[in-house]
């Protein structure tokens, strides 16, 4: 099953421990959303198996979908897996229930074909929440890509989070702050086949230049990117036609003043996959941008 985040749970206890504590690493919704296969509005309308998987039961509910936001307009209803009873759980385990009814946001499990997981904590959203994705939903398909290179593209998303009306003291001074914002870089392969995207800060193959309303530069703190050995885990798959963010998201500085704020991205890399991963490793250039507007 396709992935943006995982468990933070030591898997050679997995098993062993019946309720091993987890946390869950932040990904925004629009990822969630840009990299899943369906997204629908519908109804756990029955159970309709059990999946035995791991020495652990798995119910397998049908949506009966009333609306496609993602996907082929005809779909009618779609199958989603989620872990059943005892004997044990953990505490990443996201269950669901007969009559269940709200926004899915689903993802292919790895074995069964046609079957389906919701299984990040805001993969399934309240009716309410409906005007909220089909909003995030348009601003994925308003997203600027740079001009591709080599099938491959750079933009980012920004999530803002309000501060008004809210004490905030800077090195002891108060400040009226408007908002707190964070950059997620995104990478999108256009090709027709998968690649890898070398994300090695030592390399420091990532710039940034963050543009206020007055057109000043504001300063961005990229932390100490550190040397370190280049390693597997330095390359991310992008398989063809799918959207990933680089990295955990960079805190903008704070927000005081409205106007709109650009974010200018450069990409470059040089490297090659040698006998770290198999199959390509994009190299080249790109440029792009991310413009938001705060009110």
């Amino acid at each position: 099953m396709k992935k943006i985040l995982f468990p933070l749970i030591a898997l050679a206890g997995w098993l062993a421990v019946p309720h091993a504590q987890a946390s869950w690493m932040y990904v925004p919704l629009e990822l969630r959303l840009a990299g899943a296969t369906y997204v629908v509005v519908g109804k756990i309308d029955r159970i309709v198996d059990g999946i035995e998987r791991h020495n652990r039961t798995y119910d397998v509910g049908a949506i009966k979908v009333s609306k496609v936001l993602k996907g082929p307009k005809t779909l009618k209803e779609v199958k989603i897996m989620w872990p059943g009873p005892a004997p044990f759980a953990l505490s990443t385990d996201i269950k669901y229930r007969k009559g269940q009814e709200g926004v899915w946001i689903l993802y292919p499990d790895k074995e069964e074909e046609n079957v389906y997981w919701a299984s990040y904590p805001t993969d399934f959203q309240q009716l309410k929440e409906l005007p909220k994705i089909e909003g995030k939903m348009k601003a994925i398909k308003a997203i600027a890509w740079s001009k591709p290179v080599g099938g491959l593209q750079l933009s980012a998303i920004v999530e803002q989070s309000s501060l008004r009306g809210q004490k905030v003291n800077v090195k002891g001074r108060p400040v009226k702050a408007l908002a707190n914002a964070t950059a997620y870089v995104l990478v999108r392969n256009t090709g027709k086949a998968a690649t890898h995207v070398v994300n090695f800060p030592a390399d420091q193959s990532f710039t940034y230049r963050f543009i206020g309303p007055d057109g000043k530069q504001l300063p961005t703190n990229l932390g100490n990117p550190g040397a370190g050995k280049l390693a597997k885990h330095h390359f991310l798959s992008v398989s063809a036609g799918e959207m990933k963010a680089i990295g955990y998201g960079m805190r903008l500085p704070m927000i005081v003043q409205p106007g709109k704020y650009t974010l200018e991205l450069g990409y470059i890399n040089k490297r090659k996959g040698d006998t770290h991963v198999k199959g390509a490793v994009w190299a080249g250039e790109l440029i792009g941008k991310a413009v938001f507007k705060v009110k």
